[in-house]
């Protein structure tokens, strides 16, 4: 009985048609790439906007300010850049904040004197939208605390894509691409699996470098959420090789198969 259910997946193989099976596994490498693309694009366009704000405006050589700033937004939403400023000393201090945000007629400064008591956090908040938009389809914010007697310097910038689908938010948006890549991913090559089974050594060698391909990737569009960039960055630049070898070595020039 074992080897009456175990038969027909292993002669999956034989029974496809040669030419039916070139475009079976046309179509699961369509899907795979597709998720690959997207999620590349997806990692790649925020890892340009927060490039883009770190030399956007007045640059200080100063880091720490804690900055939050929405990935996404749709051009009919607005959002907030919130900045939160702390005083670790024992007294009071009055810091100068500076909030620079892109406009396209020319970037925006907004001062302000913010009182703090001792050990007191305080948040800023400044209101973008589509107005702000430059390049296109990015909003910069960068935003400076000034030094104020034992208190140093602070700096924290953002960059937000302006992006609109199907209506919906920038949120959503976010999550939609960020399923569709990796559900494309799981998609075409479970599929390319399951028409090449057994799987011979070439077929095996691809399924494991095309793995590879889909971990970097993923990790390059987790990595982007946080704003870690420096990560994403080199996780793109290391996944567009993975990805221009893998699409030479076994797919454009294939090795034949020695069996």
């Amino acid at each position: 009985m074992a080897r009456l259910t175990r038969r027909p997946f292993l002669l999956s193989r034989v029974k496809i048609p040669p030419m039916k099976l070139k475009l079976l596994s046309a179509l699961a490498v369509l899907l795979f790439m597709a998720g690959a693309v997207l999620q590349l694009a997806f990692s790649s366009s925020l890892v340009w906007a927060e490039t883009e704000a770190s030399i956007y405006g007045t640059q200080v050589l100063a880091g720490g300010l804690d900055l939050r700033c929405p990935l996404l937004l749709s051009s009919s939403e607005s959002g907030m850049a919130s900045a939160f400023i702390t005083n670790p000393l024992d007294h009071p201090v009055p810091p100068l904040i500076t909030a620079e945000v892109s406009r396209a007629g020319g970037m925006q400064s907004l001062s302000q004197t913010l009182p703090l008591a001792p050990h007191e956090t305080r948040m800023v908040r400044w209101p973008v939208d589509d107005s702000d938009v430059i390049f296109g389809r990015l909003i910069l914010v960068n935003v400076i605390q000034a030094g104020y007697g034992d208190l140093d310097p602070r700096r924290g910038f953002c960059g937000i894509l302006i992006f609109n689908l199907f209506n919906l938010t920038g949120n959503q948006s976010l999550i939609l691409i960020f399923a569709a890549g990796v559900a494309l991913i799981v998609m075409g090559g479970t599929f390319w699996i399951r028409i090449h089974s057994p799987l011979d050594p070439w077929s095996d060698q691809t399924v494991k470098a095309c793995g590879a391909l889909a971990g970097v990737i993923t990790l390059a569009s987790l990595s982007a959420l946080p704003r870690w960039w420096g990560i994403a960055l080199a996780l793109d630049a290391f996944a567009l090789i993975m990805l221009s070898v893998i699409f030479t070595d076994f797919l454009l020039f294939p090795k034949s198969n020695p069996a």
